[in-house]
C-alpha cells in the first residue's frame, strides 16, 4: 500500500492498527513502546488469558464457573468439587481433571473444608500452566518466554517454599512423574504466576489469570495506560493519558495511595525491582509530599517538613526543606509506624474517628501524607454515603457536612491528578464524589434563594464536567464492578441535570 493510500484510509485503519511495538533492553528487558499518539481511553491492548484460574489462596470453587463449592458434587472422574455435570465436562477444567485422574484414585476433600481457604488449591492454576506443554505447544512457548525471577525468589524464599510445597504435591500427592514435568519446568511456572498473574475481580470469587503481551507492560508509579476487565476473563488495556508515539507504555503494578517507601518494599517483594519512575526518584512526590512528616526542628510558622535525600536507594536521611537540618531516618519510620499502628486501629466506618484521626495527626504529618489522605478517602465516600447507589442521601447532609465533604474531595482531586492522572478509579470515585456534593450543596442555596439562576447554572455546568469525566473513566468497566455500577448511577445523574439545567434555562 502507497503512503498517499495509507493517509487516505487512515481514518477507518486508524483503530484497527496495533497501537503497540514490543522492543528489547538489557535494563528493561521485553517492553512496550507506542506506535502512533494515543488519546486517553485509546485501546492498546486487547488479549484474552494464556492460563486462567482459582487465587493461589481461596476457598474450595468450581474449576469452571469458580462460583463457591459446597461439596454436593464432585467431578466423578478426578473428584474435585463441581457445580454439576456440566461444570465438570467444560473444556477448562480438563487439565487438572486429567492430571488428577492420572494418579490413579479421585481427589477425596474433607467435608469441614469449605467456606475458608483449603491450600490444595494453590496447584490448580500452576497444573493448568504446565498442561499448556502437552495441549498447546504455541501457548507454552509463550508462557516459557515470560521472566520467573529465580535469583530474587531464591533471595526471599518463595523459591524454597515452591519446591518444598508445590513440587511435593505435585510429586507425592498428584504422583505425576519427572519425565512429565521436571522439577524445573514447576518452579519456572509458580515463580510465572507470582509475578506475572492479574487478579480477575469478575467472579463471585476472585481467579487470576496470565496474559502474553499485557504481562510485557512495564510499571510506573505514574502510569499512563490503564487496566480494565470486559467481564468475560479479557482484559483490555487503555490509554490513560495522551501517550505521544514511541513512549513506552505502562500501567501501575503497586497502589497509588502508596507512600515511595511502601511502593518500594511491595515491588521489591512481589516484582523483584528496584523502581525508578519519575514519581519515586521525586523526594516530594511530584510535588504532594506524600511521604513528608513535619519537621521537629521547625516552628508551625516556618512551616517546614522533611523529605528523603535517596527515596529509591534504601534507608537514607531526611531533610528539612525549610531549615534544611536532617533527621535520621529511623526518626522518620518511627513517627510513620506508630501513627500507622494507631490507623490500623481505627475504628472502620466511624465518620468522628476517622475526623478525630485527620485533626490530632495533621500536627505531625504533612497534609496531603498518604496516612490522611487515605482517611480522607474513606470519609468522603462515607459521608452522604453518594457513590453506594442507595439513593442520595448526601442532599440530608447539613451544609457544615456539605463544605466538609467537598473540602476534602478537592484536596483528594489536587493530590490524585498529580499521582494517578487521567484515566484511573481513584480519581473517578473522587470526582463522583465531588460533583454529588457540590450539586445538593447548589440546589439547597438555590431552594433558599441565596444564589440566582445564573450563579446556580455555572455551578451546575461545573457539576456537568464531573459528571461527564466520571461517566468516561468507569464506561471501560463491566457491570458485574462497582465502578460499572458506577457508571450506571452517573449516566442517570447526568440525565436528571440535563433536565434540571433545561428547566432552568426555560427560567430565563
Amino acid at each position: 500500500m502507497c503512503r498517499d493510500h495509507q493517509k487516505q484510509h487512515w481514518k477507518r485503519h486508524k483503530s484497527s492498527c496495533c497501537a503497540y511495538k514490543i522492543c528489547m533492553s538489557p535494563e528493561l528487558g521485553r517492553y512496550l513502546v507506542a506506535t502512533r499518539d494515543l488519546k486517553p481511553g485509546e485501546m492498546v491492548i486487547s488479549e484474552t488469558p494464556l492460563v486462567l484460574g482459582p487465587m493461589a489462596v481461596t476457598v474450595p470453587v468450581c474449576l469452571a464457573c469458580y462460583k463457591p463449592a459446597d461439596g454436593k458434587f464432585s467431578c466423578l472422574k478426578c473428584g474435585w468439587p463441581m457445580c454439576n455435570p456440566g461444570c465438570a465436562k467444560s473444556p477448562v477444567h480438563e487439565p487438572e481433571c486429567t492430571l488428577t485422574a492420572s494418579r490413579g484414585s479421585p481427589l477425596q476433600m474433607p467435608s469441614n473444608c469449605y467456606n475458608k481457604p483449603y491450600p490444595i488449591y494453590e496447584v490448580v492454576t500452576i497444573l493448568r500452566s504446565l498442561y499448556l506443554k502437552q495441549s498447546s505447544p504455541s501457548k507454552w512457548k509463550k508462557f516459557k518466554e515470560l521472566e520467573a525471577h529465580e535469583e530474587g525468589r531464591r533471595r526471599n524464599g518463595r523459591y524454597d517454599k515452591d519446591l518444598s510445597t508445590m513440587v511435593r504435591v505435585i510429586r507425592e500427592f498428584l504422583r505425576i512423574p519427572e519425565t512429565v514435568f521436571t522439577q524445573q519446568e514447576i518452579l519456572d511456572v509458580c515463580g510465572v504466576l507470582t509475578v506475572n498473574a492479574h487478579e480477575l475481580p469478575i467472579t463471585t470469587v476472585p481467579v487470576q489469570a496470565l496474559y502474553a503481551n499485557i504481562s510485557l507492560l512495564e510499571h510506573s508509579c505514574i502510569n499512563n495506560a490503564s487496566k480494565h476487565f470486559d467481564g468475560d476473563f479479557r482484559v483490555v488495556v487503555r490509554a490513560a493519558v495522551n501517550i505521544k508515539k514511541g513512549e513506552h507504555i505502562s500501567i501501575n503494578y503497586s497502589d497509588p495511595m502508596w507512600g515511595t517507601a511502601s511502593r518500594q518494599l511491595h515491588l521489591a517483594e512481589t516484582k523483584y525491582f528496584n523502581c525508578q519512575c519519575v514519581r519515586c526518584q521525586d523526594p516530594t512526590e511530584m510535588g504532594t509530599m506524600f511521604s513528608s512528616i513535619r519537621c521537629p526542628q521547625c516552628t508551625v510558622e516556618q512551616g517546614g517538613y522533611l523529605v528523603s535525600e535517596n527515596p529509591t536507594g534504601g534507608p537514607a536521611n531526611w531533610t528539612c526543606i525549610a531549615c534544611t537540618k536532617v533527621q535520621p531516618h529511623s526518626f522518620v519510620d518511627a513517627v510513620t509506624q506508630s501513627i500507622g499502628e494507631e490507623l490500623v486501629m481505627l475504628e472502620k466506618g466511624n465518620i468522628e474517628a476517622c475526623q478525630a484521626f485527620i485533626k490530632k495527626h495533621s500536627q505531625n504529618l504533612h497534609p496531603n501524607h498518604y496516612y490522611l489522605q487515605d482517611i480522607k478517602l474513606a470519609l468522603c465516600q462515607m459521608i452522604g454515603q453518594s457513590a453506594t447507589g442507595q439513593g442520595h442521601e448526601v442532599f440530608n447532609l447539613s451544609e457544615k457536612e456539605l463544605v466538609y465533604k467537598q473540602k476534602i474531595g478537592l484536596e483528594l482531586l489536587e493530590v490524585a491528578n498529580r499521582i494517578s492522572p487521567g484515566i484511573s478509579r481513584l480519581r473517578g470515585v473522587i470526582l463522583y464524589e465531588l460533583q454529588a456534593t457540590l450539586a445538593a450543596y447548589a440546589r439547597r442555596k438555590f431552594s433558599a434563594g441565596e444564589i440566582s439562576s445564573e450563579h446556580m447554572r455555572n455551578i451546575m455546568k461545573e457539576v456537568k464536567k464531573y459528571l461527564v469525566e466520571c461517566i468516561q473513566i468507569f464506561s471501560f468497566e463491566p457491570p458485574c464492578l462497582q465502578e460499572g455500577r458506577l457508571a450506571t448511577i452517573a449516566r442517570l445523574d447526568l440525565l436528571e441535570l440535563e433536565t434540571f439545567l433545561d428547566s432552568l434555562q426555560n427560567k430565563v
